[in-house]
């Protein structure tokens, strides 16, 4: 028959071979959530130490040999000081798995129970230290004999006692996991004490070191079975606010394709009002606080057969019931949202609103993109509007949508066919009245038809397509400037707008870099120029990207300066080469006018940067810009954006005759 302590010795090695096969397995595994995988690793390679040593402490247990002697001392500490490390990567796994952090910041759920077992772990290791000197925990009597402490009871008290408080955690937050799930994850509480409470009455077992592996086990397992679940979600959740992303609410949407309860809902597509200013206000990071804590806030307010999504920047989506309609569009006309500063470490409180366009279901046949396509119409349209925040899809705009779509397909089949061209516009240096650059504008050759931009391009930067445009014009540009080299022509500098939405690729300015340097163009011959009047990005990225272009050896131009609020920020932020004046000022010498540009051509002088200034078309505008002391003007009064063949006519005769 199989004696008890057999039995005990045998479990103590098959738990610790499997603990050390099961971290094995798992880190040969593929899974998207890393942090959890390195704490499930350790947790598992921990507990397979910790049993190992109990085991090797019970084979060496009476032998009185120097090097035994040597293992029972090593062996014995190391489970008191496994025991409590187990402890806090058992509090790192449970607070990863609810709240996707393990830290002590403020604004850290749980955070003074967290604070709490950090301390216990501290105290208990500090303990185990004391003992291995004091014989408070254990001794070895005189001959080698293991015996306990006077506050042996300590050592499983003040682990259990951290134990208690992660799974009070556990239990706050059952609503966020099944049943079978809560109870493998309180095991870890109610395993070793029942073990614990039997080990401290009755001497000479490691029950409670057995209940520790099981539940480690246990989690281990469950967390195995139900990864493939959590990756699913993890696909559908937006990482920063915790809401839905793309995936989540257009599946969520398909879902509903079909079903005459969608027409019970309202589409709701809705931004933050001047967020960029509140980045700037804030800093990113902090920005990035407020979007989460906004959505943890919003939260409330859906329910469960609602959903609310993040699409990008701050911008989100949600499917409410027509019903709950007016309250959300109630709380989107001010909301308070508290957040802790990541620099002062202070709560503070931003105030937001937001600009929105509804899309009331009325047929069930569209597919999701379809439907935020509709919703996302009239928000274009409320952002357009100084004076509305909200706007209804209607059947003028379902109509421009479909205009819209028919002419983002044929532009699709354009740029396939190479049917845009740029045109180039020169930039004429006043004093001397020649070509001294020119600027590379798109042009749509359909259906023998010239368009210019003003015609497709508001429908070309609510898609991707104007990524692909840009590249495309970029790379027409290097081909015709190729061709003008081995002409031997003296040909000047060519700037190439890219669109801000391009800034979501981060390879943007090396993708940049390649393309010219494989048409072998010297890169003073190619300035990259990006417009002003969009915030969708982070200054942040902006100032990278520029940067990135600036090592590459590259020019950089901001275009239409002045017509948007962020204008001296992003002077201030981002070294720009060249600051090309917007249209309006030019336009319009009214005294206020005047009076701005003055200013802004003085600024730029003292920097120093370029300036150009754009939209000349009249002789009255070109001597106040050269009264100015603005030495560059791009416009009618030269001449027409030109095609290839006309520019070449130009690059051989620069000069133009300004009394003329």
């Amino acid at each position: 028959m199989i004696d008890v302590f057999t039995m005990q010795v045998s479990f103590l090695i098959f738990e610790a071979v499997f603990c050390f096969l099961a971290a094995l397995v798992y880190a040969a595994s593929k899974d998207s959530l890393r942090m959890r995988k390195r704490i499930v690793i350790a947790l598992n390679i921990a507990c397979g130490a910790m049993l190992l040593c109990e085991y090797l402490f019970y084979v060496y247990k009476g032998s009185s040999t120097p090097v035994d002697v040597v293992i029972m001392y090593l062996v014995n500490a190391a489970v008191y000081y496994l025991v409590v490390i187990l402890l806090f990567l058992y509090a790192m796994l449970i607070s990863v798995r609810l709240f996707e952090r393990f830290d002590i910041k403020k604004d850290m759920p749980c955070r003074k129970r967290i604070i709490a077992v950090c301390l216990i772990v501290t105290i208990g290791l500090i303990m185990v230290t004391v003992s291995q000197f004091t014989g408070i925990y254990y001794y070895f009597d005189a001959n080698n004999v293991y015996q306990r402490g006077p506050f042996f009871w300590l050592s499983s008290i003040i682990p259990m006692a951290g134990t208690f408080l992660v799974a009070s955690i556990v239990f706050q937050y059952r609503a966020q996991m099944t049943l079978s799930q809560l109870f493998v994850l309180m095991s870890y509480l109610i395993l070793p004490l029942a073990g614990g409470l039997f080990q401290i009455l009755f001497y000479g077992n490691s029950l409670l070191n057995i209940c520790i592996g099981l539940s480690v086990l246990m989690m281990f397992f469950e967390n195995v079975v139900n990864k493939e679940k959590e990756v699913i979600k993890a696909y559908k959740i937006e990482a920063r606010t915790g809401l839905a992303n793309e995936h989540g609410y257009i599946e969520w949407l398909n879902s509903m394709k079909g079903k005459p309860e969608l027409k019970d809902y309202a589409v709701v597509v809705f931004d933050l009002r001047k967020f960029g200013d509140i980045n700037r206000r804030y800093g990113i990071e902090n920005g990035n606080r407020i979007l989460a804590s906004f959505g943890n806030i919003m939260m409330k307010h859906i329910e469960k057969d609602e959903i609310l999504g993040r699409q990008f920047g701050n911008q989100f989506v949600a499917m409410v019931k027509k019903y709950n309609l007016r309250s959300l569009m109630d709380i989107l006309k001010e909301i308070v949202v508290p957040f802790n500063d990541v620099f002062t470490d202070k709560e503070e409180k931003a105030v937001l609103s937001a600009r929105v366009g509804i899309y009331m279901m009325d047929r069930t046949d569209l597919v999701g993109e379809d439907i935020l396509i509709f919703a996302g119409q009239a928000l274009i349209k409320a952002k357009s509007r100084d004076n509305e925040d909200v706007v209804w899809l209607t059947q003028d705009l379902i109509d421009t949508i479909a205009e819209n779509k028919k002419l983002e397909s044929d532009m699709r089949k354009g740029l396939k066919n190479k049917e845009f061209r740029p045109f180039y516009q020169p930039k004429v240096d006043i004093k001397t009245g020649t070509m001294c650059g020119a600027e590379a504008l798109s042009r749509w050759y359909n259906n023998g038809e010239i368009l210019a931009p003003g015609r497709f391009i508001h429908v070309m930067e609510s898609s991707d397509i104007i990524c692909t445009m840009d590249f495309c014009i970029l790379k027409a540009v290097c081909e015709d400037i190729s061709g003008w080299l081995k002409a031997g022509l003296q040909v000047p500098p060519v700037s190439v707008n890219f669109s801000r939405r391009n800034l979501e690729d981060p390879n943007l300015a090396k993708q940049i870099n390649s393309m010219i340097e494989g048409y072998g163009i010297p890169k003073e011959l190619i300035e990259i120029e990006v417009t002003e009047n969009r915030d969708r990005e982070s200054i942040f990225v902006l100032k990278q990207f520029v940067d990135s272009l600036h090592e590459f050896g590259y020019r950089v131009s901001i275009d239409d300066f002045g017509s948007a609020s962020s204008s001296l920020t992003l002077l201030r932020e981002i070294p720009f080469d060249t600051l090309k004046i917007d249209k309006g000022f030019v336009d319009n010498f009214e005294k206020r006018d005047l009076v701005i540009l003055t200013n802004i051509v003085k600024m730029a002088m003292e920097i120093p940067v370029d300036i150009v200034a754009e939209g000349v078309e009249q002789d009255e505008q070109l001597k106040i810009l050269d009264s100015l002391g603005v030495k560059v003007i791009q416009g009618f009064y030269f001449d027409r954006p030109l095609s290839k063949e006309d520019m070449t006519g130009r690059i051989k005769s620069p000069v133009y005759n300004i009394g003329g």
